[in-house]
């Protein structure tokens, strides 16, 4: 069952759950991103969240309009996703996992993930048009592959703001860190 925070509490039932997707919908031009870590049960909008290296990292959402497809986009310290094209269903959702074998790689830190919505002309407007370069109408290409992650994701936001682009996005980041277990203290009972 997801959990959503609403007024400061915690509410467990789906019709809260729901209500805030659509408002959120509704706010971001058309787009709702969650990232959920291998339990799926607190879904993160626009919240960090913590992920252990080697643990699946889901991006999902709902895409009002009726795409054929949104675009991911994960910019980290050692790990780029450029565009990633990922369906969207008739219902709206969409659903993109960096699978264990992926995060395993991860170097631990912060990684942003973009969600590019190709709003009413049903193109992207701004996309990858070489190994690390992208590009919006009227011109403008930015090499992504020498800046840091949060200045790639920046680049990117600002070039999906451009006035030549009617593509909207949701950005949310998340951490990695290495896996690690915690024992409390251990008691005897005498004996």
């Amino acid at each position: 069952m997801h959990r959503a925070t609403v007024g400061g509490h915690l509410t467990t039932d789906r019709r809260w759950y729901a209500l805030l997707i659509l408002l959120a919908a509704l706010a971001f031009g058309g787009i709702v991103v969650a990232a959920e870590n291998v339990t799926g049960e607190q879904p993160l909008t626009g919240a960090p969240g913590v992920v252990a290296r080697g643990d699946p990292v889901t991006i999902s959402g709902i895409a009002t309009g009726n795409p054929d497809a949104v675009y991911v986009w994960v910019f980290g310290q050692n790990y780029r996703l450029l565009s990633e094209p990922v369906d969207v269903g008739s219902d709206g959702i969409y659903r993109y996992t960096l699978e264990r074998s992926e995060t395993a790689d991860l170097s631990p830190g912060r990684y942003f993930a973009i969600v590019q919505h190709p709003m009413g002309n049903g193109k992207q407007d701004v996309r990858v048009v070489s190994d690390s370069t992208i590009t919006v109408p009227g011109g403008t290409t930015v090499d992504l592959a020498g800046l840091p992650a949060d200045e790639a994701a920046a680049a990117l936001v600002d070039a999906l703001n451009s006035p030549y682009s009617d593509d909207t996005y949701v950005m949310v980041s998340f951490m990695i860190e290495d896996p690690w277990i915690q024992i409390g203290g251990i008691r005897s009972t005498g004996g």
